[in-house]
């Protein structure tokens, strides 16, 4: 099995119709005041395989720290994958988990980590950061109106 496509993003839809995954606002990185709570994201994947991986197979997927300690409890799922076709040498399943109210209590680089039958698929990275603006208005001194030196 491999990973054609790996993202972590603000929404994503598959159409089992012809396979095609649509994955808006693909990022990497968010800026933001903490604790942060993301309303609503999707990690998609697209998972080629070939004839003699077909069958039931066990995922996995977890959000971690750096260290390993999972954010949220591991997102445990079975998946079918469906025979190859005939006339095809793979085949390939689109993957979407949408998850709500997903929170980070602390700046950090954290892992999304995807799983299957105990062999690591993918693994990407998200930096959780503050945002710098904030870190900037906090050091300038108050603004005064220039008369008498009151803000």
């Amino acid at each position: 099995m491999n990973i054609e496509i790996a993202a972590i993003c603000d929404a994503a839809t598959a159409n089992d119709v012809g396979g095609r995954m649509n994955i808006l606002g693909a990022f990497d990185r968010i800026f933001a005041k903490f604790p942060l709570v993301i309303p609503q994201c999707s990690a998609a994947f697209r998972l080629r395989y070939q004839r003699a991986e077909a069958g039931t197979h066990q995922l996995s997927l977890s959000i971690e720290d750096v260290v390993g300690h999972p954010i949220v409890p591991p997102m445990q799922s079975e998946i079918e994958l469906q025979p190859v076709a005939q006339g095809f040498d793979t085949a390939a399943v689109n993957m979407i988990l949408n998850m709500q109210r997903l929170q980070f209590v602390r700046p950090d680089k954290y892992i999304v980590r995807l799983v299957a039958d105990n062999e690591e698929l993918a693994a990407l990275p998200l930096y959780v950061l503050e945002d710098p603006r904030l870190a900037q208005q906090n050091q300038q001194p108050p603004q005064t109106d220039g008369v008498d030196g009151r803000a």
